[in-house]
């Protein structure tokens, strides 16, 4: 594999799907392959952003607070952070990013609205590529809760989860040239692992 210019790459999916574990798989295997790579989450991934993090997780905000909240930490990050190493040729990879606050704080506020003010704050930046890790919630959330130290989003009902679980499933059918849904239930980490592969190499081959 070859990467002639900076990709931006996301991964998506609910509580304990297993998205960061892809992530750093992914991360890995690009340097390995001499591919300059950075690997980032959401929120988070700049030190005034991981602030912005504390509040978000721990705190009990307004629904629109909680949105604001999510934007000003991405704006931290795409502009100090991501838009930098993209233009100097690295790739990134982001453990969430647009389409998770679409499916979570999307939930209250409206996912349309949440896209737009992406557009309006963030644009241009966009990923190239997402793998959505598509594994029922239930399932998932029996490994997000066995690691313990939950925050107040992996501490939310089933009934929450599976509202963020619908609207990814939304989500991938509106915007399916750009996300890749990957069954994830009955294969294990490198089983899913080499279908990411796979699938960035057939979109980089039709990108380059």
């Amino acid at each position: 594999m070859s990467i002639k210019n900076g990709k931006f790459i996301t991964f998506e999916g609910g509580e304990g799907c297993g998205k960061s574990t892809q992530s750093d798989m992914l991360h890995q295997y690009l340097l390995s392959q001499n591919i300059r790579t950075d690997l980032t989450h959401e929120v988070g991934g700049t030190i005034a952003a991981e602030k912005m993090r504390d509040i978000l997780v721990y705190q009990d905000l307004l629904p629109m607070s909680e949105l604001l909240q999510v934007m000003a930490a991405r704006y931290e990050h795409v502009h100090k952070r991501i838009i930098p190493k993209l233009n100097s040729g690295v790739s990134v990879i982001c453990d969430r990013f647009v389409d998770s606050t679409a499916c979570y704080q999307g939930q209250e506020v409206g996912t349309d609205l949440v896209y737009e003010l992406h557009k309006s704050l963030i644009s241009p930046v966009m990923p190239d590529i997402t793998f959505f890790i598509d594994i029922e919630p239930n399932i998932a959330l029996a490994r997000a809760w066995a690691r313990g130290n939950n925050n107040k989003f992996e501490s939310k009902n089933i009934e929450f989860h599976q509202k963020v679980y619908d609207k990814f499933q939304y989500i991938s059918d509106k915007f399916p040239d750009r996300i890749v849904k990957i069954n994830a239930a009955d294969l294990s980490a490198n089983e899913i692992h080499d279908i990411i592969v796979v699938m960035l190499t057939r979109k980089l081959e039709k990108t380059i």
